[in-house]
């Protein structure tokens, strides 16, 4: 990691100090990048680094500068013009770094960007509005059927939530609320994986946020489900009772029963099973009657057994939910299976020899069966059980050949 951005930030402080004298402010201003090392900086950096400084060169090189008290013989005009372009030089060097510590993140497809990471640590400050930056116009884009090809939007929504940058989650929630498969598209697993937990810390104390996202059919299934699961961070947390948590969701219930909504049905009474809901198990079964609940998502017997299991099931729930927010994207993503290191495939062995031809499969070789998911027809929750019958959850199995790699 270079210094580059600290020394530029240096000079732009220093030379506009008000409390030095005008003369001494160009000399101290150019003292911070005094011993920096240009061949740390990518070429890009580098060249337009050096071509800001230049123009400082050509004015100083009208005067004879052996020593510090030299700078009061420099005119007030050629002061003030240093003074501009060791601004300008330094401004435009922070931003073509913190592009540079985008680039970083965009690259880190197959692997970790954990140096990129952590120099946007390093640099939070000025790094939030330039994720934000770029996770608005990503999102635009991909609005418009232009889905980058890099990742740094990807890792702009750990790192924001990280960084507990509120002034970011408009842009976040504008990006998980874009149509159809787009979330997936931009984000993968990471949309059913942490987005209840970037809305429980971001709007934890504004369930309305929530409430309108379950029960806006616009949004991608996936997305309402996690809005809806976000409630059980907030009871985790206590920021909400399990009874007033227990009552929205029901009467969210009732909302997708009587709009025939069987996208967000299935979904709430599987999040609401997490809070033994004795008092919603009229509606829900209504919900069951009118035939609005996937069963292999969840059955009606489940839901039942958990409203037995009472107070327990509840514990037992909120005690396995994940952390509310993202408290180090690092340690968040290194055992994603898309940054870890896939064991080079083992060769494919030689068929064995046989004593003579099998002329059947020459005539007929064989054929590979696969199985091909339809759209047709209800939809397999991703967190449902594979219809194949491989007991793994259907985004696991067969469901990953449709998802974003």
């Amino acid at each position: 990691m270079s210094d580059l951005i600290n020394r530029a930030k240096r000079a732009i402080t220093l030379a506009n100090d008000l409390s030095l004298p005008k003369w001494q402010r160009p000399e101290r201003a150019l003292e911070a990048f005094s011993g920096l090392d240009l061949s740390e900086l990518c070429d890009d950096v580098q060249e337009q680094f050096e071509s800001g400084l230049a123009g400082v060169n050509q004015v100083l090189a009208r005067y004879s500068l052996k020593e510090g008290d030299d700078f009061r013989n420099i005119s007030e005009v050629d002061l003030q013009q240093i003074l501009d372009l060791v601004d300008r030089a330094a401004s435009n060097a922070i931003e073509a770094e913190l592009d540079r510590i985008v680039s970083e993140l965009d690259a880190g497809v197959n692997k970790l960007p954990v140096e990129g990471i952590l120099e946007t640590r390093e640099h939070r400050d000025l790094m939030i509005p330039k994720l934000i930056e770029m996770l608005r116009d990503d999102t635009a884009a991909a609005r418009l059927g232009d889905l980058p090809e890099g990742n740094s939007h990807f890792f702009a929504i750990f790192l924001l939530t990280e960084f507990q940058a509120d002034e970011a989650f408009p842009v976040i929630l504008e990006a998980f609320s874009l149509p159809g498969e787009l979330p997936f598209d931009l984000f993968g697993d990471a949309v059913t994986s942490i987005l209840a937990q970037i809305l429980a810390q971001f709007a934890g104390n504004r369930p309305e946020v929530m409430d309108a996202m379950i029960r806006n059919p616009e949004l991608n299934e996936y997305v309402r489900w996690e809005a809806a699961q976000a409630y059980v961070h907030l009871v985790r947390d206590n920021l909400m009772t399990r009874d007033d948590a227990v009552e929205r969701l029901r009467q969210h219930l009732c909302w997708a029963v009587a709009e025939r909504d069987m996208e967000i049905t299935g979904c709430l009474i599987s999040v609401l099973t997490s809070f033994a809901p004795r008092e919603a198990m009229a509606d829900i079964e209504e919900a069951y009657r009118l035939d609005l609940v996937e069963t292999f998502m969840i059955d009606l017997k489940t839901v039942k057994d958990s409203s037995v299991e009472g107070d327990e099931r509840v514990r037992k729930e909120l005690a396995r939910c994940s952390e509310t927010g993202i408290k180090d994207t690092i340690e968040e993503l290194k055992h994603w299976a898309a940054f870890t290191e896939k064991p080079a495939p083992r060769p494919t062995p030689l068929p064995p020899l046989v004593s003579r031809p099998d002329f059947a499969a020459i005539l007929e070789p064989n054929k590979r069966v696969e199985t091909v998911l339809s759209k047709d027809g209800p939809r397999v929750g991703r967190n449902a059980p594979c219809p194949c019958g491989s007991g793994k959850k259907f985004k696991k199995c067969c469901g990953s050949r449709t998802q974003p790699d």
